[in-house]
């Protein structure tokens, strides 16, 4: 979605962090962090922590379904077999 979408050219370059694009085909809007002519350092690489184990959430059979069990009920049936 554009910053200054519905304005024109001047009054979006009034707008504070709006840049004005103009290219050989069309003029545009854009955002003045958003520019790719600069280079950027390259950053050292973080170590990435490991991921968390989720608690799996418990999923009832279709039978278990149809039969009308509700969560406690399947849990019990599934230790007894």
């Amino acid at each position: 979605m554009s910053l200054c979408k519905g304005y024109s050219s001047r009054e979006c370059s009034v707008k504070v962090g709006c840049k004005v694009a103009r290219g050989s085909k069309r003029t545009f809007c854009r955002k003045s962090k958003n520019s790719k002519r600069t280079t950027k350092k390259a950053s050292p690489k973080r170590k990435s922590s490991p991921k968390r184990k989720t608690k799996r959430t418990f999923r009832r059979s279709e039978t278990e379904r149809l039969k009308g069990y509700n969560k406690k009920q399947s849990k019990a049936l599934r230790q007894l077999m």
